[in-house]
């Protein structure tokens, strides 16, 4: 199960998109603010893989310096195909 989020970690809708991919042991996509859950001691005892799109990472003024190590930095075309191979994806918050 993928689950996509969207909204920064400052906020109601990031919070729930995170615990809802935790407690489902999903893989997490960050877009947007998103991507700002990705931030060393963030993403604490996450269990699953993390993607997040670059251009939303660039746009926003993170270096890789500053991401926790589980991250994996993806373009378009690969968020398209995790997206697609998944079996289900279980939101967008």
């Amino acid at each position: 199960m993928l689950v996509i989020v969207k909204s920064g970690p400052d906020t109601n809708d990031g919070a729930l998109g995170l615990t809802l991919a935790k407690e489902g042991r999903a893989d997490l996509i960050l877009l947007q603010n998103g991507v700002l859950f990705a931030q060393k001691e963030r993403l604490r005892s996450f269990p699953s893989a993390v993607y997040l799109l670059d251009d939303d990472q660039r746009l926003r003024g993170l270096e890789d310096s500053e991401l926790d190590e589980r991250a994996k930095v993806i373009d378009y075309d690969k968020l398209i195909d995790i997206i697609t191979s998944g079996e289900k994806v279980a939101g967008m918050f």
